[in-house]
């Protein structure tokens, strides 16, 4: 049997921040929502966690999980995936998420938010975020 390893060990100098005082005494959890998370889920859980909090928002491959052509998975949950990662790269671009991914094995990561500072209150963090849309891209 093999040994247990840790998840994900989140430091302070990942997130941007002066080092931990007491780095060896506890390490950070990472939030696994029990069913399929859903934009205004993030959006709640982005509003009220604390900086350096985690969740993990898809485990798979994000490329083809929400693919067309390349998924296995049904057309609304396609649109599901599609939508979260959409919502967290918003939150990314508002500075309130770092995105990571962390491999498992070939063609299977996981995608985790982690929580940053923000002068915004929750109910101002969960409206902005409800309503943003994508940057259109530009043409090259």
């Amino acid at each position: 049997m093999l040994a247990p390893t840790k998840f994900l060990e989140i430091t302070q100098a990942h997130l941007g921040l002066p080092p931990d005082p007491m780095p060896l005494v506890q390490e950070r959890k990472v939030y696994v929502p029990t069913v399929a998370l859903s934009e205004a889920n993030l959006c709640d859980w982005i509003a009220s966690a604390s900086v350096g909090q985690a969740i993990l928002y898809h485990e798979g491959l994000l490329l083809r999980d929400r693919s067309e052509i390349s998924s296995d998975r049904s057309t609304k949950e396609r649109a599901r995936i599609h939508a979260l990662a959409r919502r967290a790269w918003i939150a990314c671009e508002f500075g309130l998420v770092h995105l990571f991914s962390q491999r498992i094995s070939d063609n299977n990561y996981r995608y985790l938010a982690i929580r940053t500072s923000s002068s915004l209150k929750p109910p101002e963090i969960r409206a902005q975020l409800r309503t943003a849309q994508p940057a259109p891209r530009k043409a090259h």
